[in-house]
């Protein structure tokens, strides 16, 4: 019984650890939504800021500078995706799957074009990483039976990018709904010619 807690503690270790980067883009993508874009191309924006953080980062040996490079990336992206949405009044649906054609092709062809790994990119050495962060007092908590263990594998140890995340959701929560900001955001999503007539620009 206690192996098989301890495994599934393990599970979800790994699950918050690889649920961080989907956390961040649904939470972008929720930005997206409640002004009323319909952003499709979530996926492409996120395989496209992974393949530019690997890829940097592999180069210069640097992870953040591979992550600012990352954010830079999905930035581009949503320009592309505004100037033929808004500029060129072109289908919101179409333009973020032809984004995600794009970037599902393009990082395949530019991985084997820049390292020869079939697409892949090289893997960092442990130094190169983000470095997981021990939370006070790990060690002695650690001989706690249950907690010890929860407190060592799920709460602490992790990435600054991990908790970045956590803290995300809140906070998404609270500047959408306790803002002006977000009321403004919301608004235009739901009924942009009020807020048109009421001076506030809608584009």
């Amino acid at each position: 019984m206690a192996d098989f807690l301890y495994q599934l503690l393990l599970t979800f270790d790994a699950t918050l650890r690889i649920a961080t980067p989907l956390m961040l883009c649904a939470m972008a993508g929720i930005f997206s939504e409640r002004s009323g874009i319909v952003d499709i191309s979530l996926e492409g924006k996120l395989l496209s800021g992974a393949f530019v953080a690997a890829t940097i980062a592999a180069l210069t040996g640097n992870a953040w500078l591979g992550l600012g490079c990352a954010m830079l990336a999905g930035i581009a992206m949503s320009l592309i995706h505004g100037f033929a949405c808004i500029t060129h009044k072109g289908d919101q649906v179409v333009s973020g799957v032809a984004i995600n054609i794009l970037a599902s092709g393009l990082t395949i062809v530019l991985g084997i074009a820049l390292f020869q790994r079939g697409g892949q990119t090289p893997s960092l050495p442990k130094e190169d990483r983000f470095t997981p962060i021990q939370w006070w007092g790990v060690e002695s908590v650690d001989s706690v039976p249950i907690l010890g263990v929860i407190y060592r594998q799920l709460i602490s140890g992790h990435n600054l990018l991990v908790y970045i995340a956590l803290l995300a959701v809140p906070l998404t929560a609270f500047v959408l709904y306790k803002t002006r900001f977000g009321l403004r955001l919301r608004a235009v999503g739901e009924i942009p010619k009020a807020v048109d007539s009421a001076g506030i620009s809608v584009t």
